[in-house]
């Protein structure tokens, strides 16, 4: 089953009829916390910041009505200043992450962790990249408005304990983008 048929089958399952008349899309949607702590939420709270802190928007961590994102990958990076616009991957540094997956109020995805050496993408900064979670083939869908948010704890890969560090997080896949099907 194609990501597209997944997110129409679900869409449908719904009762969201309309989504298939929508703009398909790749999309990935990110935030970042620049105060380094033990444990990280994201997307909750993420229209109080501005870009390049986060790419969500005033909607925050929902999207709009006929909007909706199959995650693809989840990945992790380490934003290296408190403005966010440069950053390291968490490859680079020996860094894994711990981290539930929550759309609505159900965890999807539960103490998943993306470890050292993970797959490479994204945020690519010379040879340094972020480690991601491929969930292609799979996908879990966020449907339109329906709150969703990734709860992360950052620890050293080698030895296993906690680490207090800044950190951000993104969601990638096939998404849907509203569609009027007219010019205005």
């Amino acid at each position: 089953m194609s990501a597209q048929d997944k997110m129409l089958n679900v869409a449908s399952r719904l009762g969201l009829t309309t989504l298939k008349d929508m703009q398909g899309t790749t999309r990935m949607v990110y935030d970042s916390q620049t105060t380094a702590a033990l444990t990280h939420t994201f997307f909750k709270g993420a229209s109080q910041r501005a870009f390049p802190l986060t790419n969500v928007g005033a909607n925050g961590n929902q999207f709009q009505v006929n909007e909706a994102l199959l995650v693809e990958k989840i990945g992790f990076f380490i934003p290296s200043a408190a403005d966010g616009i440069a950053y390291t991957g968490i490859s680079g540094t020996n860094r894994s992450v711990l981290f539930d997956l929550v759309i609505g109020n159900k965890t999807v995805l539960k103490d998943v962790s993306c470890e050292v050496g993970g797959e490479q993408a994204f945020y690519n900064d010379g040879t340094i990249g972020s480690s991601v979670i491929d969930l292609e083939g799979v996908g879990i869908l966020i449907p339109p408005q329906v709150e969703y948010y990734v709860v992360a704890k950052p620890f050293d890969g080698p030895t296993r304990t906690a680490l207090s560090l800044r950190l951000g997080c993104y969601l990638f896949g096939t998404g849907a983008l509203l569609n009027f099907n007219t010019t205005i």
